[in-house]
């Protein structure tokens, strides 16, 4: 008879978060969409800031500026709905949700491992993103810069808020379970929020635009010289973004606890 442990041995095979969190880097690992979707961003994106940067070749040297880098956050934040839809919705879809949940007894565990999964993955991406994307334009560009005008933390927070919107979109996945509807209503939250300020009341107009996401995302990343063009400083919108971010992760922690998958 084999000497080889059972497979349901549960001092070999125990669930545990570590686990489940492999479990779920694995499955992105070798999801083909992530890797098309990555490199689409990011070659995409590269082949934007090349003739942005050769634009500015012609005013010789001068001082180079984060946020013409970070100013496309708002399209770049669709390519990070899809890659955090899914990494959910695939699950759904192909119907191996089931057997995710069964193997781990802890449906926080899971949720939460998955979530964790998203960030470090998606956010490696956008480390990527964020590098070839600035070294394309300084190259392009010719210019020098200026570390100390809040370009380093306008850069940083570029790469947290595009890597935040892609776990609040898998919330949104654990929600709705479907890749279409996700990634609208992200868009929708997004993009069509901002038609509130066409109702014709001041504190609508005048205070509530400036906390709306695609507001937060534009301001969270600006530098020095951009957050003047905002009534809101980057660090309470990074706050603000980091908390709708947080809100939808407990909504779709109460959708994938207390229903059947």
């Amino acid at each position: 008879m084999s000497n080889r442990p059972l497979v349901l041995d549960p001092h070999v095979y125990r669930s545990s978060f570590i686990n489940s969190l492999l479990s779920e880097i694995r499955k992105l690992a070798f999801l083909r969409s992530f890797w098309v979707q990555s490199a689409a961003m990011i070659g995409l994106y590269a082949l934007i800031m090349w003739p942005v940067g050769a634009s500015q070749n012609e005013y010789g040297d001068f001082q180079l500026d984060a946020q013409v880098v970070t100013t496309g956050i708002s399209f770049l934040i669709i390519f990070a709905f899809a890659l955090g839809t899914s990494a959910v919705t695939n699950e759904y879809s192909s119907n191996t949700m089931r057997t995710t949940t069964l193997s781990d007894p802890s449906r926080l565990r899971s949720y939460t491992a998955k979530h964790v999964a998203v960030f470090l993955m998606i956010g490696a991406v956008n480390l990527v993103l964020t590098v070839v994307s600035t070294l394309v334009y300084t190259v392009f560009a010719d210019g020098s810069w200026d570390f100390g005008n809040g370009n380093v933390r306008a850069l940083v927070m570029f790469w947290l808020v595009l890597t935040t919107a892609t776990t609040m979109a898998t919330s949104l996945g654990y929600i709705l379970r479907s890749t279409a509807g996700t990634i609208t209503l992200s868009m929708v939250l997004v993009y069509v929020s901002n038609a509130v300020t066409l109702i014709n009341i001041e504190w609508i107009r005048e205070t509530l635009v400036d906390y709306l996401p695609l507001q937060l995302i534009q301001s969270s990343t600006s530098t020095d010289f951009g957050a003047s063009f905002y009534d809101v400083s980057w660090s309470t919108s990074g706050i603000v973004w980091i908390l709708y971010a947080l809100a939808f992760w407990l909504l779709g922690l109460l959708r994938y606890t207390r229903s059947d998958v």
